[in-house]
């Protein structure tokens, strides 16, 4: 008779835990940087429209003008790993038998921070062209 050592279950990483750290770090890094690169131009706009005054932004638009461009690609890479990392893991989450329909919040977080991201950068070429 052998016997063998069971392995506790608490010991063991589970990969979605880590997808869904790196998930929200990129998509977090992806926002900020599209923050960066909307708040000299785009945002204050956008800002305004909506009735809030963008005086604040000043500072911001002043130090992030210098590296917009570095900031464009920075965003663009983030928001296309946390695209991918969400893709990836919704395909993966529907394959398995039993899985929860529906995500977590930050599930759903990271997929609003990608969008708003998105959509700051959308808009920032849409009020003041490419970088």
């Amino acid at each position: 008779m052998t016997m063998q050592a069971k392995e506790p279950s608490a010991s063991r990483a589970d990969p979605g835990k880590a997808g869904d750290a790196a998930k929200a770090v990129f998509a977090a890094g992806g926002l900020l940087a599209a923050f960066g690169v909307a708040s000299c131009c785009a945002l204050p706009v956008a800002l305004s429209l909506l009735g809030v005054s963008a005086a604040s932004l000043v500072a911001i638009g002043y130090l992030a003008a210098q590296y917009q461009q570095e900031l464009f690609y920075v965003a663009t890479a983030c928001l296309g790993v946390a695209a991918f990392l969400i893709f990836r893991q919704r395909r993966s989450r529907t394959c398995t038998v039993g899985a929860a329909r529906y995500g977590s919040a930050l599930d759903w977080g990271s997929g609003l921070a990608v969008l708003l991201a998105f959509g700051l950068l959308v808009l920032t070429f849409w009020i003041a062209g490419p970088p």
